[in-house]
């Protein structure tokens, strides 16, 4: 199954992220290298959010991401929202 995680974040969001781009950005490896993150980036024009395709059995697999984003934890992500979803056309 498919899973989407839709980040909203703060205004000085891209300010802030400096601090905790490199574990922010080695968690997403590793979810990558696992097989479990499929596609991954944030907003453009403007950057006030970020999207992720996760590919797993449940949602945990991502629960257990956000739990450990320093993004999330840093305050950077004001809301967040997991969706399942159903691809009808590409590669599967």
């Amino acid at each position: 199954m498919y899973y989407l995680l839709f980040y909203e974040v703060v205004d000085d969001y891209v300010e802030r992220r400096r601090a905790f781009r490199d574990e922010h950005l080695g968690l997403a490896r590793e979810a990558k290298e696992r097989g479990e993150l499929v596609l991954a980036g944030a907003y453009a024009n403007p950057p006030d959010g970020a999207a992720l395709v996760f590919r797993a059995d449940d949602d945990s697999v991502v629960r257990d991401f956000v739990a450990h984003d320093p993004y999330v934890r840093e305050g950077l992500v004001k809301r967040w929202v997991i969706r399942q979803w159903t691809v009808v056309i590409g590669d599967q």
